[in-house]
């Protein structure tokens, strides 16, 4: 059995490996300062055991340091559990990987009732069932209380490719699984994964409900709003569990490493057959990264990883041959930094294998923020002073061909042309506006209210426009009969 360790500490075990714990401490606080991260847990196993854990920063406003015993929501390596638990009953033979997704869940229905009946297990784990990026992310905009509700809702949701033919990373796709393992189990997927992975791997800190991990410390999420990072609560979304909303700790998911590292083994348990875990880490298609996608995880540059995120949570794991890494941090920012939160596990890595690691791109934070800020004062700026001017409208001002083009080009481009842009990229990007609201706090409401407020007044600039033309025409036809 492993030696229990201090609850609050961290540790290492030179004997097994000899990480560099200074430089890696060093290079995590320098990042986090850079991109101004609360708090960070790191772990790093090799082999059968951990090497080295670490908690960096603190928790929440009430300044409680992070250890390697700090819950935090683990975002999209979730979906990893979930494959996990899918290849259990496989080897169990209570589902197939190429049965269709109906065999287990009869009533699941997409709008193409023909196309739902042709999706399989695999092709969910794989992400190529044909459900999009865009709709996954729906998910995060529902109050829907449980999986079988969110699969019953999925009713309305088109495929935007054909079943089987492209990669589409989808929130969805993890959901119905966890759909899956209820149907087959007669168990909650809370209640499976709490049983048949946290208990043998000896997860104790790991939860699949918020309630329970506040009760024993979880970290407050943060968000940047207007470049400053805030504490954020926001709804927990139990009927996402399966695919970004279960919560683990550095600790616990250095065991769940060890475990993938083992094929399926940590100490006495055996959580999936070696063949399973190969599954899970194969590549299986194309993903846009340049990598691939498997079951649940990624493989690329040597590496078999995932990362993950909510609206106020982020995090990485990362399998390079018998290592292990997992970063796990309690803020997340969508618009600036949150894209460059993956270089800690990168770096790390670079550590590992006596490398410097890269800290291009990580600088700027601040200044880009600022530059935001700015435009941001700029518009408001520009469009109060656009409603003051509709006030001093001159109805009877005389009008040139030159002039008149000029307006109307302006009108297009200030007036319709950007403020549509923008919303577009808002809904496109977040799927709805809530969503675009949760993720982008501050900016994302800004530029709503901004844009629509544009619109609107481009619309009384049309009107007030055509008046002042007509207005014009009866001044020079009345000039005309009184001369």
């Amino acid at each position: 059995m492993m030696t229990v360790r201090p609850s609050d500490t961290a540790y290492a075990d030179p004997a097994l490996t000899a990480p560099d714990t200074a430089k890696i401490d060093a290079f995590v606080k320098s990042m986090m300062d850079r991109l101004d991260i609360p708090g960070v847990a790191v772990g790093i196993v090799k082999g059968d055991q951990p090497v080295y854990m670490q908690g960096y920063g603190v928790a929440g406003s009430d300044q409680r340091p992070v250890t390697p015993q700090t819950p935090f929501i683990l975002g999209s390596i979730s979906k990893s559990f979930t494959a996990l638990a899918i290849m259990q009953l496989v080897q169990q033979g209570k589902i197939e990987l190429d049965d269709p997704v109906r065999r287990y869940l009869p009533q699941f229905e997409l709008a193409d009732k023909e196309a739902s009946g042709q999706i399989t297990v695999r092709q969910l784990l794989n992400q190529t069932s044909g459900l999009s990026t865009h709709d996954g992310r729906r998910a995060f905009a529902n109050n829907t209380p449980t999986i079988d509700r969110l699969i019953e809702d999925l009713k309305n949701i088109s495929l935007t490719e054909p079943v089987g033919s492209k990669f589409q990373y989808s929130n969805f796709n993890y959901d119905i699984l966890g759909g899956i393992i209820k149907a087959v189990t007669g168990m909650s997927y809370a209640d499976y994964i709490q049983k048949h992975v946290y208990d043998p791997l000896e997860m104790k800190n790991s939860f699949t409900s918020k309630t329970e991990a506040k009760k024993k410390g979880m970290a407050s999420g943060h968000q940047s709003v207007f470049g400053f990072m805030m504490p954020t609560e926001l709804p927990y979304n139990p009927s996402m569990l399966a695919s970004g909303f279960l919560i683990s700790t550095a600790e616990d998911m250095s065991n769940y490493l060890i475990a993938q590292i083992n094929k399926g083994r940590f100490e006495g348990s055996v959580v999936a057959s070696a063949d399973s875990i190969a599954q899970m880490h194969k590549p299986a298609v194309p993903d846009p990264s340049g990598g691939y996608y498997g079951m649940g995880w990624q493989i690329s540059d040597g590496a078999v990883w995932h990362n993950g995120a909510v609206q106020n949570f982020a995090s990485d794991m990362l399998l390079d041959g018998d290592t292990g890494i997992v970063v796990l941090i309690n803020a997340h920012d969508y618009f600036v930094r949150g894209s460059k939160f993956g270089m800690i596990v990168s770096g790390i890595r670079d550590i590992l294998h006596h490398k410097e690691p890269s800290l291009e791109g990580a600088d700027g934070v601040i200044r880009t923020n600022m530059i935001i800020d700015l435009a941001g004062v700029a518009a408001i700026i520009l469009l109060g002073l656009s409603v003051y001017n509709l006030f001093r409208w001159n109805k009877r001002f005389r009008l040139s061909p030159l002039r008149i083009t000029l307006f109307i080009l302006c009108l297009l481009i200030f007036n319709l042309a950007v403020p549509a842009a923008v919303l577009y990229v808002l809904i496109r990007s977040a799927a709805t506006w809530s969503v675009a609201f949760s993720f982008l706090p501050g900016i994302g409401h800004l530029a709503f209210v901004l844009s629509i407020l544009s619109l609107c007044i481009g619309a009384v600039k049309m009107l007030l426009f055509v008046r002042s033309i007509g207005l014009n025409r009866k001044g020079r036809t009345a000039g005309k009969i009184h001369g």
